[in-house]
């Protein structure tokens, strides 16, 4: 039997290309396009990035009520996530621990039980196996049909639960189970913005979908500079020249700036306390905005009176689907009277995404020509200092 040799980084990477990436911005070379073109690529990054850290997959909203529960697949991955019948959220690989069926295909509401469509085995809503019909057979003597079998134990054959947690509407999950607590990882985005009282924001219900014709960090890297801005997103106004990207020890990258304009934001929305409603200060600027790149795969994008939440789905090297959510403050998330705000609010953010999708779209293809010419790509010191951070955030969650 041939035994196949696992991937590493240096498979797709040398360490003089490493040596470049860690250059300071202005003089650093970025990533090859194998890793974004080649599908082995992805595959490293299935197995070494996406279940060992804190990943994003599913909204609480996705499963509001008690008995709610829904199929997510990202990564290569299936899970079921569920709430239970005490209105925790749940999340367990959807395979059936008796011949590895697809336990739930559709989402369900007001379930007490998830049955595989197989051979019948039947668990809770806590992933506990509580039927294995008609396993036992039929007794010959009596006829009847047994639901039980020496050496099935129902205690041991649960679904298999996943490491999970939520946070800001999100359901994240930890495959490995090995990953630090999320409180612990979730830490320094709180810590960057302390004012911010999070807690105050509701789910609108206003939600969309789209995807990117491109790799996930493609898919990223376009949103986590302000460079391309004045062509491909005119309406946005112009750039004031505050900018920044920053980097949030391992969980995150950002961008902060603030603008002569503001585009995405509504004009009778209420805003976080600490503004006192005025949405512009003292120096004619609009107030900070700042868009959290959670690694591997969730975006927060905070803003004066709304917050946007993102979850990128990795589906193949060159797809991913992502989803979007608003919340905004208070009543306003839901009532009657904010409604023509929040709508255009989330009108404007589809109209950014769709200007982008081209981008990614043509920029993937020409990843795998470049690296056949072995051409390197730079990056604007100012403008692309985050992309830059982010390169360098893979390639260390690569090398752990």
């Amino acid at each position: 039997m041939t035994v196949m040799q696992e991937l590493s980084l240096d498979d797709f990477i040398s360490p003089a290309q490493v040596a470049c990436l860690r250059r300071p911005v202005a003089e650093a070379e970025g990533l090859p396009g194998r890793v974004y073109a080649d599908p082995a690529f992805f595959e490293l990054e299935r197995k070494k990035i996406f279940p060992r850290g804190w990943m994003a997959i599913a909204y609480e909203s996705d499963v509001a009520e008690p008995g709610d529960a829904v199929p997510v697949s990202i990564a290569g991955w299936d899970f079921i996530v569920a709430r239970n019948r005490q209105g925790d959220v749940k999340v367990f690989h959807n395979i059936c621990r008796h011949r590895s069926m697809t336990v739930l295909t559709e989402p369900c509401s007001k379930a007490q039980t998830l049955q595989c469509p197989w051979h019948g085995w039947t668990y809770d809503l806590n992933g506990r196996l509580i039927a294995t019909p008609d396993i036992g057979g039929v007794d010959e003597a009596s006829g009847k049909v047994s639901a039980e079998q020496p050496g099935i134990e129902k205690v041991a054959l649960g679904l298999r639960e996943v490491r999970s947690a939520t946070w800001m509407h999100f359901v994240f999950v930890n495959i490995d189970g090995k990953a630090e607590p999320f409180e612990d990882f979730i830490r320094p985005v709180h810590e960057r913005i302390p004012e911010h009282d999070l807690s105050l924001l509701r789910f609108s219900g206003l939600t969309t979908e789209a995807q990117f014709d491109g790799n996930w960090k493609l898919a990223i890297e376009t949103g986590c500079e302000d460079y391309h801005l004045p062509w491909v997103h005119p309406q946005i106004g112009p750039r004031s020249g505050v900018f920044r990207g920053e980097r949030g020890g391992n969980t995150y990258v950002s961008i902060a700036s603030r603008r002569e304009t503001e585009a995405l934001t509504g004009d009778t929305l209420p805003m976080f306390p600490h503004f006192d409603g005025e949405k512009v200060g003292d120096d004619g600027l609009s107030r900070e905005i700042v868009l959290f790149f959670i690694v591997p795969n969730a975006i927060v994008s905070v803003l004066d009176d709304h917050v946007v939440t993102n979850i990128y789905y990795p589906m193949a090297h060159d797809r991913t689907p992502t989803r979007r959510a608003f919340h905004f403050i208070g009543d306003a998330a839901t009532d009657d009277e904010h409604r023509a705000a929040r709508e255009a609010v989330r009108d404007s953010w589809i109209k950014v995404g769709e200007q982008d999708f081209p981008m990614v779209r043509e920029v993937q293809t020409k990843h795998a020509q470049r690296d056949e010419l072995g051409m390197e790509t730079r990056f604007s010191a100012y403008w692309e200092s985050a992309v830059h951070h982010f390169q360098n955030l893979v390639v260390d969650r690569l090398q752990a």
